[in-house]
Parts: structure tokens; sequence; C-alpha cells
């Protein structure tokens, strides 16, 4: 398989880290490269991990990984702060991505290999799969509450995010991700 993946999401409690674990596995069991920050013990061995510069690697490694991937499944918790960070930086790729190849419209412009490379560069970035999702019981059909817009606690500026980088969507459940994931592998 071809597509990269990058999962991200809280990863601080037991609870968590259990939960990206499961996502790990269900997501591998389709046939996928997969990279998982609470698996790069670089990093993320929080007992063994060199601490000079831990958050200079912890950035540096991540940032790779997510410019690498070609997938994004992710769950912003609101506690969650490296994952909410990762999806601004995901945000503002994309658009910077769209904002390049606006840019790239205008006919005048030579040089046509650094406009081929930006081009080819913007054009990952923007076909960057998101798939948020929030794995929170409080998220039900409610009598005067619906869906995602309830005092359950999602921050409406991250789930405008969200609902950006998703077309509208907003978040996914989980076996949506997987259903999504399963097509994009079958159509290579």
């Amino acid at each position: 398989m071809e597509k990269k993946i990058y999962l991200a999401g809280g990863m601080m409690s037991k609870g968590e880290q259990m939960q990206r674990a499961a996502e790990a596995a269900d997501v591998r069991a389709l046939g996928y490269e997969i990279y998982n920050p609470m698996e790069n013990k670089d990093i993320n061995d929080k007992k063994n991990a060199k601490q000079e510069g831990l958050a200079e690697r912890i950035v540096k490694q991540d940032s790779e990984a997510i410019y690498e991937s070609d997938i994004l499944v992710i769950e912003p918790q609101s506690f969650a702060l490296g994952t909410i960070t990762e999806l601004g930086q995901v945000k503002g790729r994309k658009d910077l991505a769209k904002e390049i190849l606006e840019i790239s419209k205008d006919a005048s412009k030579s040089n046509e290999d650094v406009l081929f490379e930006v081009l080819e560069l913007a054009g990952k970035i923007v076909e960057q799969q998101v798939y948020p999702h929030y794995q929170d019981i409080r998220r039900f059909e409610g009598v005067t509450e619906s869906e995602d817009r309830r005092s359950l606690g999602i921050n409406q500026y991250v789930y405008g995010v969200c609902l950006d980088l998703t077309d509208g969507k907003g978040f996914y459940e989980w076996d949506e991700i997987l259903e999504e994931l399963e097509k994009v592998r079958d159509s290579e």
C-alpha cells in the first residue's frame, strides 16, 4: 500500500494509549503504513527518552511524519494540546497550499521548473485526507442540542477547523473512517 497514515490523538492516559493502540491495529489490518507518535520511543518513552532537546525532536519527528502522510486520522480532544496543535498545523499547510495554487493560475509566471515543484508540493498537501473523530460518550442526539453543536466541550474553533478540513463533514465515527480507508485502499 502506498498511502501513509498519521494517527493523532491523546496518549497520556492509559485509556488514550489503549484507544490509540486499537486504532493503529484497525488501520494496519487494512494494510496501511502508519505513524503512531505513541510508538516512537525516541520521543515518547517518557521514562527513557533523552530529555535534552526533547521538545524539538518531538516537533521535528512528528511534523515530518505529518508532511509525509497522505491521510490523517485525528481525535482533537480539548485536553490533547499536541493533537490540537497538529490539527492547526495541518489547517495552516492546507491554507498555504490553496494560496500557492491560486497564485499559480497567473499565466505570466516564469521559471516553470520552480512552479512545477511548488504545485506538486501544494497538490499533495491539499489532497491529504483528514478524518477527525471524537470518541466522547456525551456525543448523542439530544432533545435541545444536536450532534457536535452541544455543550459537551468541543471548542467551536477546533470544530470549525475540522469542518473546513473535511469539506463540512466535521467528525467521523470510527467505523466510517475504516470504511473510507477501505475505499481508498481498494481504489489503488
